[in-house]
């Protein structure tokens, strides 16, 4: 197959480094061609909010041709945000990577076209990670057939199980001592990842374990969101009126990783972990606990969302929840008392005996190898 992807790559934006895994494994086998479509926003460039992927990596993405306006090819490809709808397309099939985090798809999420009129085209296709966002796409007006699920994959020779010589010299580098507990989460600190549920629960556990450390690395460089607003909101709430919650043996103990990292750097973190704790409100995937969970490190993740079409118990534990409806919007509301208890009772307080299992779990299920062989599939499926 001959693909012409529109899309972004060389930022550390999900949808861009979504594209470049799957361009990475795409190019093995079929003929690529790339359009650069325009980043969501003017302050995002490569040097500042740099993908992370090391120089050869780069390279192969960099140096796929530009395509011109006469070629005609057998799939378009289109991955950035606002999600171009246009029925344009000089290729036989488009597919639009799209995601709904709260299972609602936006107007002004979109351009160039109407649901109606594209629920109507029978050679236009969105690909999605989840059936929770899937489900997004369908409650807008799209037909079932033309929302196709194929989940997001792990760089299983990157994300792997390290040697605890390795990971003496990465709590070393962070001052991290041996007997410490490690809480870790990574992301944006926007309102639908959760962040303040995880920090009212340390804030409440590090009262009784005073080993406790959180781990908190946001994604400043492209949002200009950091943690300080979380912590005043939680500050001026009825749970820190009663917990008592911020304080200042709390705070000593957090760690903030403001700076942009390279996946490497990524790992070792994942790796000194002994939690990945993701008490999401709602996502379109959430690929960072299950690239956790390949390096071995268990992880907490909300129960009754994206996450579900990957967890398996060896993975870790899932935090009760309930659905809750806004407009037509919907998330979830990740219970505390159930974090808590999992934290206390089956994490803090018992040895992790599964780290060999969770890492061979994803390496089998979700490589990048495995899930863009899916995505062919579909693509060669549709072409016939």
């Amino acid at each position: 197959m001959n693909i012409l992807v529109e899309g972004w790559r060389g930022i550390n934006h999900s949808y861009a480094l979504t594209n470049q895994w799957q361009i990475l494994e795409l190019i093995k086998t079929e003929k690529l061609y790339f359009k650069d479509i325009p980043f969501f926003s003017k302050k995002w460039d490569t040097n500042k909010n740099f993908s992370g992927l090391d120089k050869k990596k780069s390279d192969i993405i960099n140096e796929i041709p530009i395509t011109n306006d006469k070629q005609t090819f057998d799939i378009t490809y289109r991955i950035s945000y606002p999600f171009n709808f246009n029925n344009y397309h000089n290729s036989k099939l488009l597919y639009i990577y799209a995601t709904t985090e709260y299972k609602y798809l936006n107007k002004t999420s979109y351009i160039n076209n109407s649901i109606e009129l594209l629920n109507t085209e029978e050679k236009i296709f969105i690909h999605t990670p989840s059936q929770w966002s899937k489900k997004g796409f369908v409650n807008a007006g799209l037909r079932e057939d033309q929302v196709v699920v194929i989940p997001s994959g792990v760089d299983i020779d990157l994300f792997k199980k390290i040697s605890d010589e390795e990971k003496k010299l990465i709590k070393k580098k962070y001052q991290i001592k041996d007997d410490e507990f490690i809480l870790t989460n990574i992301g944006a600190m926007t309102q639908n990842k959760g962040v303040d549920v995880l920090i009212v629960a340390y804030g409440i556990l590090k009262k009784k374990y005073k080993n406790l450390k959180l781990i908190l690395k946001d994604q400043s460089n492209l949002y200009d969101i950091k943690p300080d607003y979380l912590f005043e909101k939680i500050k001026s709430s009825g749970f820190n009126d009663k917990y008592k919650i911020i304080n200042e043996e709390m705070m000593k103990d957090i760690k903030i990783i403001s700076d942009n990292l390279n996946f490497y750097e990524i790992r070792d973190l994942y790796s000194i972990t002994d939690c990945y704790v993701s008490p999401y409100l709602a996502e379109g995937f959430n690929l960072t606990p299950l690239e956790a969970a390949a390096c071995g490190t268990q992880i907490v993740v909300t129960k009754g969302g994206s996450t579900d079409d990957y967890f398996d118990s060896c993975l870790g534990y899932q935090i009760e929840s309930n659905e809750k409806k806004i407009d037509n919007s919907y998330l979830l509301e990740p219970k505390i008392d159930s974090l808590i208890q999992i934290l206390e009772e089956t994490i803090l307080n018992n040895s992790d005996k599964l780290k060999n299992d969770r890492s061979k779990f994803v390496h089998q299920n979700y490589s990048w190898t495995k899930v863009v062989s899916k995505l062919k599939e579909e693509f060669k499926d549709k072409l016939k």
